[in-house]
């Protein structure tokens, strides 16, 4: 669990340019935060490298890039349990899906969070609070009802632990599921002509991810691994500007769950909060080191980014972010900071073609 955080958290975080450790092409897009904070970030760049260490010939485990029937077989019964054709109704039961209105007041005063529209709903596994789904079972479609019920006395919300409520739902839609079934038509709804070619696409989604993952965890093997043969000076502000970045991203997400830090980390992660602060810990320094690392192997190297690299790279990074031109990404990044980027990814790309693969 914890290593999947680690994976998450760098990929995300402090995005000032486009410089990032590992290659830009296997990392995860950062989710955009809903608002923003203006911070002081005098202290960024501060950090030093005093010596670089060893960086050729380091030394790293391959992951297994294996691909199985039995984890094609699983997904392909995955794809086959989440997927339906909708058999309409016009009166809920226990097993029906519905696509509800609702606002919850308390006290007759609407309370946040509690108002939606054009919500679909599973009555058989809805996650609402105890009473929510019972209530709308035997509604017809368009139907508006009042259903008083109160929240459990452990409700994470302390405004609505145990209190008393009423929520008008309207139904909008009401069907039941019918179950997909495996053949050359339900291959088609996903994109293949056939059941053959949907196993294939999928063996080879499969195998183009794990090779992705395998190559971005190999840059970090090896990264890990120079930064541990050099010296560094840390400026402990730009430590905790990263920190504090990497929990934010995490305070917004539990509070968008009604929930505080501690709880959300402990449910997302399997953490407590100590251990999760010291991963932040960890991420941070790692994300301030990693570039002073790649700036001096390139320097070291005489690495320098041609118009022939610097287009090849830019290519790369516009299918990356969306952009349609050279020009679009270079007005949103700057033609300075494409020119890092792709100079800290050649030196990545040095340091993964003279690192040396140990065997299973």
């Amino acid at each position: 669990m914890k290593k999947k955080l680690l994976a998450m958290l760098l990929a995300g975080g402090m995005v000032l340019s486009m410089t990032a450790c590992g290659s830009k092409e296997t990392e995860e897009p950062a989710e955009k935060p809903a608002e923003t904070t203006q911070v002081d970030t005098s202290a960024l760049g501060t950090s030093k490298l005093t010596e670089l260490g060893e960086y050729q010939g380091i030394t790293y485990k391959p992951m297994d890039v294996t691909v199985t029937d039995e984890e094609i077989e699983a997904e392909v019964q995955y794809m086959l349990s989440t997927s339906f054709t909708k058999d309409p109704k016009e009166v809920a039961s226990e097993t029906s899906v519905v696509n509800i209105d609702y606002v919850g007041k308390k006290d007759g005063v609407a309370f946040d969070g509690g108002t939606a529209e054009g919500t679909e709903l599973d009555l058989a596994n809805s996650h609402f609070i105890a009473g929510f789904a019972e209530s709308i079972v035997g509604m017809k479609v368009g139907e508006t009802k009042d259903c008083p019920m109160t929240f459990p006395e452990n409700y994470h919300s302390a405004d609505l632990a145990g209190a008393d409520v009423v929520f008008t739902i309207t139904v909008n839609e009401c069907w039941e599921k019918i179950p997909a079934e495996l053949n050359d038509e339900f291959a088609k709804s996903k994109g293949y002509d056939t059941v053959d070619a949907l196993y294939a696409g999928i063996r080879e989604m499969y195998e183009t991810t794990l090779q992705q993952e395998a190559e971005a965890d190999a840059e970090y093997q090896i990264l890990t691994k120079v930064i541990a043969n050099s010296s560094f000076e840390l400026n402990e502000e730009e430590v905790n500007l990263y920190i504090n970045d990497l929990k934010s991203q995490y305070e917004q997400m539990a509070a968008y769950y009604g929930y505080d830090l501690e709880t959300y980390v402990g449910m997302a992660t399997g953490m407590s909060l100590n251990e999760f602060e010291a991963q932040c810990r960890e991420i941070a320094v790692y994300r301030i080191q990693c570039p002073l690392i790649q700036n001096a192997v390139a320097e070291a190297e005489g690495l320098e980014v041609t118009d022939e690299i610097y287009q090849e790279k830019a290519e790369g990074y516009m299918a990356y972010y969306g952009y349609e031109t050279v020009e679009d990404l270079e007005a949103a990044y700057t033609k300075e900071t494409v020119i890092a980027q792709a100079t800290a990814d050649l030196a990545v790309d040095f340091l993964v073609e003279n690192a040396v693969a140990e065997e299973n």
